[in-house]
């Protein structure tokens, strides 16, 4: 199937560019908005783009094929399915709304209770950030002169630290050299079980990895020698639950052609990088939520009597006088409390010590806050 696949973005890319051999751009910047995450398909020399048209009886999503100038005309309106979503999850009592923006997804309770505002997952500990690794994706391109997975990880953990406050991204080199001491590389981490390490050395929680294919980029020369450039990214990858050793979420990105086009100069690096930004956005829409679904943990270091070392500290939120349970190393989900520490001292880079204030506590022992009321 890998084989196959850079075949086919291909040849969806080629269908996708040809119409725009003729001008450089027949739309306004205000219609190029509009067509910029519709799939725009050309079917006998007509350029069409793809709408949907609202719901069959079995609840599945109906799409039309609307040429392009009738839509951008106002003649045919997708069918928004927004509100009648909403009235079948509520029905569920679930309602899910986007915040435009945050990449975070907002949840009300059932009509029956008090709604409010909070995320699809409800969000424990808002304060302490999860430590999260993204690792280098696995490159399938063809340009193997540049390294677009090594790209794609850095621009993805700049995104999120500027924008998802309850994570903290992980210095790639020292997760690097943890998994060297044990005879391990980034790769190895495509087995869910061996994030168990991370976990327990550095107190990482979850792990982004994957595979990107592309950028498939086409350029061609217009009118008066300009060039149009357009690319095509996409990202299989993988949200793997660090203290559990397995695989959270799967999730598939890409990018609508049109939406990457860029004109002139350096118009095909343009576009790459467009493209990139596009799938970033979607891999931060997807993975946000189960960043905030996660209760927060860390793991004792290091234990001297009853003071006990913490792999986590000022950077992932903690305070002098918190007060954290303890549980057994093999108890990540928090069921079997063994003992209780504070909070005494925060230092270095992100560590602290606590004391033991009640029961007995081990190395690799998990430690979380104290269950929310």
């Amino acid at each position: 199937m890998g084989l196959l696949l850079p075949l086919f973005v291909t040849s969806a890319v080629g269908c996708a560019l040809l119409p725009w051999k003729k001008s450089p751009s027949p739309y306004t910047k205000a219609e190029l908005a509009r067509l910029s995450d519709k799939d725009i398909y050309v079917i006998d020399g007509e350029k069409y783009v793809k709408v949907q048209t609202g719901r069959d009886e079995k609840g599945n999503v109906q799409y039309a094929y609307v040429k392009v100038d009738r839509y951008l005309a106002g003649e045919v309106e997708p069918v928004s399915l927004e509100k009648e979503q909403i009235k079948k999850e509520e029905v569920k009592g679930v309602e899910r709304e986007t915040e435009e923006g945050t990449a975070t997804v907002a949840v009300r309770e059932p009509a029956k209770r008090e709604t409010h505002p909070a995320t699809s997952k409800l969000l424990k500990h808002p304060y302490l950030k999860r430590k999260i690794a993204v690792l280098p994706f696995e490159d399938r391109t063809t340009f193997t002169f540049e390294k677009f997975g090594e790209a794609i990880a850095d621009r993805l953990a700049k995104r999120m630290e500027a924008k998802v406050f309850t994570c903290l991204v992980m210095d790639r080199e020292m997760v690097r050299l943890t998994l060297a001491k044990s005879g391990l590389t980034p790769a190895d981490l495509k087995d869910p079980a061996k994030a168990k390490l991370l976990n327990k050395a550095l107190g990482v929680q979850g792990i982004i990895v994957g595979t990107v294919y592309g950028p498939f980029v086409s350029t061609t020369t217009e009118a008066e020698d300009e060039k149009v450039s357009m690319a095509i990214v996409r990202i299989d990858a993988n949200f793997i639950d660090a203290a559990q050793g397995r695989i959270a979420r799967k999730f598939v990105a890409t990018n609508p052609a049109a939406g990457s086009e860029e004109f002139g100069v350096l118009c095909d690096e343009k576009a790459k990088y467009r493209a990139i930004d596009m799938v970033i956005d979607q891999i931060m829409a997807q993975v946000v939520d189960e960043i905030n679904g996660m209760d927060w943990l860390t793991r004792i270091a290091l234990v001297e009597g009853n003071t006990v070392y913490l792999n986590a500290g000022y950077q992932t939120g903690l305070k002098k006088g918190d007060l954290l349970e303890v549980y057994p190393a093999g108890d990540p989900s928090g069921t079997n409390p063994i003992g209780k520490i504070q909070v005494s001292k925060l230092f270095g880079v992100d560590a602290a010590v606590a004391q033991v204030i009640q029961g007995r506590v081990q190395v690799d022992a998990v430690v979380k806050p104290p269950p929310q009321g």
